[in-house]
């Protein structure tokens, strides 16, 4: 696995599953890979689909024996965001580093907005606030209110 597992970018193959890294590494990937050996090789992080992101909603991740479907965008984001609810400035993050990252790599041109095209103007505006969803993840934390309950006679 690790590396070796990675096969050469193959910008026609468009067989190929695609990963974004929370530190915005790109992976093509043309055999079947499933998400515990993305997990396993990066711990603290877990697998998302791309086609499963949407700003107001949960971000979900995927089982761990899953195995990740070719012609699809995934990310590898840390623990701390899974089944949190996605914002509109994380969501314009996520889109800015697929757009990045594909553009290192050679990749069609605005394929990170046909894999994410859910803010449009709204994106641009959020992503000059914002420098990153790894900044955002330190900076959420959730705690539950534990309130005394008392009981009425």
């Amino acid at each position: 696995m690790g590396n070796t597992a990675c096969a050469p970018y193959a910008t026609g193959s468009g067989g190929s599953i695609k990963v974004i890294s929370s530190d915005g590494k790109f992976e093509e990937y043309v055999h079947s890979v499933r998400a515990e050996e993305l997990m396993v090789e990066n711990p603290g992080e877990f697998v998302c689909d791309a086609d499963h992101l949407s700003v107001g909603c949960r971000i979900p991740g995927l089982v761990a024996d899953e195995e990740l479907e070719r012609r699809r965008l995934y990310f590898l984001l840390p623990m701390d965001l899974l089944f949190s609810v996605l914002t509109e400035e994380e969501m314009a993050a996520l889109s800015r580093r697929a757009s990045t990252a594909t553009k290192k790599r050679g990749v069609a041109k605005n394929f990170g907005r046909r894999i994410l095209p859910v803010l449009g103007a709204e994106a641009k505006r959020a992503s000059e606030t914002t420098s990153s969803v790894k900044r955002m993840s330190t900076q959420r934390s959730w705690k539950p209110a534990l309130d005394t309950i008392e009981e009425v006679p």
